[in-house]
């Protein structure tokens, strides 16, 4: 992934610099090219992925929508449709293996184990009720939004996008 450095000056002196990967795509404006470059709109896409056109309208035009509002599981049936891996929303492929939804589960209480916490404990580090959603575990996948998923892997500190 290339990176830029982006340098600004900042008011008290000195100068503020970001990096910018030059290869990041935002999700909301993949999605759309992808639904374009299919020629759908959004109610033909709407009505094949399940949803309203409202939503495919929300997810084009609201920056974290797409990831505040739906889970993997949602994902995965939306890019389906557009005849694509659910990563290509989010940038470069990955190289690791994926990781289940058994074997998410499974890190989940291994790291409760290693930090000596409770479930529940574990719940509050990550910032989502995972007890309530994880027995079938499938039932995460469906259960979580992307960002609360995010925040689950960084806790676990594995690629969020290997769970897609």
């Amino acid at each position: 992934m290339r990176m830029n450095a982006l340098s600004e000056p900042l008011p008290t002196g000195g100068h503020r610099v970001t990096m910018m990967f030059m290869n990041q795509i935002n999700p909301r404006l993949r999605f759309r090219e992808v639904r374009e470059r299919l020629g759908l709109n959004e109610s033909e896409l709407a009505i094949q992925s399940g949803l309203c056109a409202a939503a495919i309208w929300d997810i084009e035009a609201c920056e974290g929508d797409l990831t505040g509002c739906y889970s993997p599981g949602d994902l995965r049936k939306i890019c389906q449709v557009l005849r694509i891996h659910p990563v290509e929303l989010f940038g470069e492929q990955i190289s690791e293996p994926e990781v289940s939804a058994e074997e998410l589960v499974r890190l989940i209480h291994e790291e409760c184990i290693l930090r000596n916490v409770t479930i529940e404990q574990f719940e509050q580090a990550v910032g989502w009720r995972l007890s309530a959603c994880i027995e079938p575990p499938q039932k995460l996948l469906e259960d979580i939004s992307i960002d609360g998923l995010q925040w689950l892997c960084r806790e676990l500190r594995i690629d969020w996008r290997r769970t897609l």
